[in-house]
């Protein structure tokens, strides 16, 4: 039955902080079935939730071992790592938030394997509001407004043993409107959220910058080093372009707003504005969006992959968003899923109104963790307003808060992965392994270790895995140009490499090494050629960054101009061969002739302004096919010292011998005609009885 409804006015005796003048705040909540919100023990809470299909929820860890989460991750040994914001709104007006000193660290541990924390050892405790925390060489920097601490284990016991403060990090004050993050990041630096600083530590200090101001609460990153973020009413921004955007816009967004939850949410700060609730008294837009996440593993779904994890507390609810690259920005979409009772629903949604999801994070099983602060009051003391203040005390969420839980998402049908991971005290050697794992979290940390133990010895081990090829290796390959960065390694040589990869990605990120390196390389003709080069690349992204790099370092790097720039694209199916040329070029021959064509001494001689690229193509083919040994003359100089060329006919099939051909004969200033594969397989049938490389007297003779 349709009920009248009183009026607060701002200014009353219930007057608020979060008020705002002129707003007539109508108790609309008097209007719906409210449910009750009691505290419910984690078993009954399990059975509030629905999820999306072939999906399972698991509760790895609930009160007394923790308390209040706001934020986990993993150290390298697969410990989970817990801050505590305990003292967050102890009561509807918040008093004495600022004197409790109940914040802590924990560090949970499972020790009989089957999924659920058993363990719990408190690393360090007596902290006011704890926000956020990361893992740094010799130790653990820890985010206690206004100020920022380096925290050590130095016997091993888990448990903190020294305190120095090494930064003023953030002022005391509305949490959501203060820094928080620490993300530790692809191109090794620390980002933080509601914040325009980044951070890294090294030999005991911290290094600052200025950043890009993003966010507010909660970061992440892709596998490419893209960072994405939010605020309390947008879902989510990613940044087009990586690392700093160089050369990229700044960032781009979902208009989306709308949320689709399973129980009534009366209990916002706003909910007396038209257009927060629904007609059933269900959130129709989005109002506290929270620590989101990128899926980077492979237990989930290939739909799945890549995809954002976004959580919104306010309608105890966690949502996804696809992600994809669409021309020059990025495209999200929100999923929604069937429900019988109101149609639609996120991707996990409960009936409890103390389910706050305020954190997701992505562990070394590959499933997905939800950070639970579970807490009958979401919104801080500073913007309550009398709406939500006059429920939170008639609905007793003022009650029995200190509690909390971690669950886990795992995909029915794949489980987790189930290894023990040992990473701290694995050698360097092993470590570089672990950047291929297809798992984001395992390349992450081997990163973050390799860094931070500065072993120079494996320098070489990265620029190996340079030339690793196969699915999915490009990750690894972008992971191993940061860690050679991280460890003070990235030189002409591995950065030749990225710009010869066939992947952009790599391209890109080896861009990126070459901008924060400058200085080492300055003068340095063969980078400022590459660069120019790149400056012509197909894939618009390295082609814009290219570009914006040559003129950032127009008094570093000398960039010279690209004959390249001349010569006409080629269209059509020629250009189709020119693309698949061009990677099959980037695996096979560019380590040797470089990815300018400019070749090395003493190992492969120059295909620019080479006679034996623009002469007969049937020479080039044979040299395809069959190799080429002996002392060869190109222009004007003649090789002598030089390894045999081994022939590819065994590798490539006619079509891909033609298309290389054709981007060789196509780039660095080439202008000549497009390879046919008929050619190639003419060529082949009259030469298949040869065993031996050609010699240049051999080659000359053909015509």
């Amino acid at each position: 039955m349709w009920m009248m409804v009183a009026c607060l006015a701002a200014g009353n005796v219930w007057g608020q902080r979060g008020d705002r003048n002129g707003h007539m705040m109508e108790e609309v909540w008097k209007n719906f079935d409210v449910p009750a919100a009691p505290v419910l023990a984690p078993a009954d809470a399990l059975k509030s939730f629905r999820i999306a299909p072939g999906f399972r929820l698991e509760l790895v860890a609930s009160e007394p071992m923790i308390k209040n989460p706001v934020v986990i991750r993993w150290d390298g040994n697969g410990r989970l790592w817990v801050v505590e914001m305990t003292g967050y709104m102890p009561n509807a007006d918040g008093k004495g938030e600022n004197d409790l000193k109940n914040g802590r660290i924990s560090v949970l541990e499972d020790t009989t394997g089957d999924g659920v924390m058993d363990k719990s050892t408190v690393f360090l405790d007596g902290l006011v509001m704890p926000r956020a925390f990361a893992f740094v060489q010799g130790g653990v920097l820890v985010a206690e407004p206004p100020k920022l601490f380096f925290c050590k284990d130095s016997n091993g016991d888990l448990r903190c043993d020294e305190k120095v403060e090494v930064l003023k990090y953030a002022r005391v004050g509305p949490v959501e409107h203060t820094d928080n993050g620490l993300l530790p990041a692809l191109d090794n630096w620390m980002y933080n959220a509601k914040s325009s600083r980044s951070f890294q530590f090294r030999d005991g200090k911290i290094v600052e910058r200025k950043s890009k101001s993003r966010g507010q609460w909660g970061l992440t990153q892709d596998n490419y080093g893209r960072l994405f973020y939010n605020s309390n009413s947008h879902f989510l921004y990613g940044d087009w372009g990586i690392y700093q955007n160089l050369g990229g816009k700044v960032s781009y967004g979902t208009k989306a707003k709308g949320i689709h939850s399973i129980r009534v949410n009366t209990g916002i700060n706003r909910g007396y504005q038209k257009a927060m609730l629904k007609k059933d008294g269900r959130l129709a837009r989005i109002t506290a969006v929270a620590g989101l996440g990128v899926y980077r593993g492979v237990t989930y779904p290939e739909a799945f992959r890549g995809g954002m994890f976004i959580p919104e507390p306010s309608a105890n609810a966690l949502t996804f968003h696809k992600v994809s690259d669409a021309p020059n920005s990025l495209r999200f979409e929100h999923q929604l899923y069937k429900d019988e009772t109101f149609g639609q629903r996120e991707f996990l949604a409960s009936t409890d109104e103390r389910f706050r999801p305020v954190d997701v994070e992505f562990g070394p099983d590959g499933c997905m963790y939800v950070v639970d602060l579970y807490h009958g009051i979401l919104q801080h003391r500073v913007y309550v307003t009398t709406f939500l203040r006059k429920q939170i005390i008639e609905r007793g969420l003022d009650k029995d808060n200190e509690r909390g839980r971690i669950y886990r998402i795992v995909s029915e049908k794949a489980g987790r992965r189930s290894a023990i991971y040992t990473m701290e005290s694995a050698s360097a050697k092993d470590l570089v392994a672990k950047l291929a794992d297809p798992n984001g979290w395992v390349r992450d940390t081997a990163q973050r270790l390799l860094v931070q133990k500065q072993d120079v010895s494996v320098a070489s081990d990265l620029l190996a895995l340079l030339s690793k090829s196969g699915a999915d290796m490009h990750l690894a390959r972008i992971h191993a140009l940061w860690s050679l960065e991280g460890i003070g390694k990235a030189d002409a040589t591995a950065l030749t490499k990225g710009f010869a990869d066939a992947h952009p990605r790599v391209r890109l990120t080896a861009l990126a090494v070459l901008a924060k390196e400058s200085t080492a390389f300055k003068g340095n003709a063969e980078l400022a050629a590459a660069v120019t080069t790149l400056a012509q690349d197909s894939d618009p992204e390295v082609k814009k960054l290219a570009a914006h790099i040559g003129k950032m370092m127009g008094g570093t790097l000398k960039v010279v101009v690209d004959p390249a720039s001349k010569v006409k694209p080629l269209t059509g199916a020629a250009g189709k061969q020119y693309t698949a040329g061009k990677q099959t070029y980037s695996l096979l021959c560019g380590n040797c002739h470089q990815a300018n064509g400019k070749g090395l001494e003493g190992l492969a001689p120059p295909l620019v302004g080479s006679e034996w690229v623009s002469g007969p193509v049937s020479r080039s083919i044979r040299i395809s096919l069959s190799g080429v040994s002996g002392p060869i003359r190109v222009g004007k100089k003649t090789y002598t010292a030089l390894p045999v060329m081994p022939g590819h006919g065994p590798l490539l099939d006619d079509e891909k011998i033609a298309d290389v051909l054709t981007y060789v004969r196509h780039s660095w200033g080439n202008d000549f005609a497009p390879v046919n594969k008929q050619d190639v397989k003419r060529i082949r049938a009259a030469t298949k009885s040869r065993t031996l490389p050609y010699t240049e007297a051999e080659l000359r003779k053909v015509k």
